[in-house]
C-alpha cells in the first residue's frame, strides 16, 4: 500500500478506536470515524447537490455502457496511469451527456478516476487478489464493492451543519457544529467491516459509504466493466 494511504487509515483507525467524534481546529469541525455516526452524519443535509433518483442513474448507466466498454478495449495497452485517467475522463463524459445534469461532472470525474487509480494500485499490492478476479469474473461485483470500501475515491464527504444537538458515539455535538464524515474512515469500520484494513475480494461487504452516491455509481459500473479486462491484458 503507497505510505500515504496507509499512513491515512492509520491515522483514520487511531481516531475510530480513541476520539471518533475528534474536534479539529484547523477545519473548525468535528471529524467523524466510525460506521454508524458517519451514516447518521451523511443523512444531514450538506447543501450539496441531491443524488439522481435511481430511475435517472439507471438510465444514463445503461446508455454509458457501451462507451466505457469500447473506451476499455482502446486504453488496454496504455499504462495503469493513462488507463485510470483516459478511461474515467470518457466515461464521466459519458455520463454526464447521458443524464444531463452538470453538476455532477467533475464528482464523476474525480469519483472514477480515483476509484481506478486505487483498484489498479490495491490489486497491483495483492496479487493474490488480483489473481482471484482476473480467473473468476463471478467475482466482479463484490470485488468493486470491495474494492470500493478498501480505499474510497473521495475519502471526505461535504461537511453538515447540525441543525439539533447530536448524539454520536456518546458524545453530544451541539447545534450549529460542523461535521466532518470521514467515509474512507468509516468504510473500515471493524464493527460493520471486521477485519476491515485486510482486501478480500470475497467479502461481499453490504453498506459500503460514499461522498456523493451519483458519482460512486459511475465508478462502479465502470470497474465492473474495465477492471477483469485490465487485468487479463496485463498477464498476457
Amino acid at each position: 500500500m503507497h505510505s500515504s494511504t496507509a499512513e491515512r487509515h492509520a491515522r483514520f483507525r487511531l481516531l475510530r478506536e480513541r476520539s471518533p467524534v475528534h474536534f479539529d481546529a484547523d477545519i473548525g469541525g468535528w471529524c467523524i470515524t466510525r460506521y454508524d455516526d458517519v451514516l447518521r452524519v451523511l443523512d444531514l443535509d450538506s447543501g450539496a447537490p441531491q443524488p439522481l433518483p435511481k430511475r435517472a442513474i439507471t438510465h444514463a448507466l445503461k446508455l454509458t455502457r457501451p462507451v466505457i466498454t469500447l473506451a476499455t478495449l482502446e486504453l488496454l495497452d496504455a499504462d495503469d496511469v493513462t488507463f485510470a485517467h483516459s478511461l474515467a475522463a470518457t466515461a464521466a463524459e459519458a455520463f454526464t451527456l447521458a443524464h444531463g445534469v452538470e453538476a455532477f461532472a467533475a464528482t464523476a470525474l474525480e469519483t472514477t478516476r480515483a476509484f481506478l487509480t486505487n483498484a489498479l494500485a490495491a490489486l497491483q499490492e495483492h496479487p493474490d487478489q488480483a489473481t482471484l478476479l482476473r480467473t473468476d469474473p463471478s467475482t466482479t461485483r463484490d470485488a468493486v464493492e470491495e474494492l470500493l470500501r478498501f480505499d474510497t475515491p473521495i475519502p471526505v464527504a461535504p461537511a453538515r451543519r447540525t441543525p439539533v444537538p447530536v448524539v454520536l458515539s456518546g458524545r453530544t455535538v451541539e447545534a450549529g457544529e460542523v461535521l466532518v464524515p470521514l467515509v474512507a474512515a468509516a468504510n473500515r469500520c471493524s464493527v460493520r467491516f471486521p477485519g476491515g484494513d485486510r482486501l478480500d475480494l470475497r467479502r461481499k461487504p453490504v453498506g459500503v459509504l460514499s461522498a456523493c452516491p451519483t458519482s460512486t455509481a459511475l465508478a462502479r459500473v465502470t470497474g465492473e466493466i474495465a477492471l477483469v479486462k485490465r487485468l487479463r491484458a496485463v498477464a498476457r
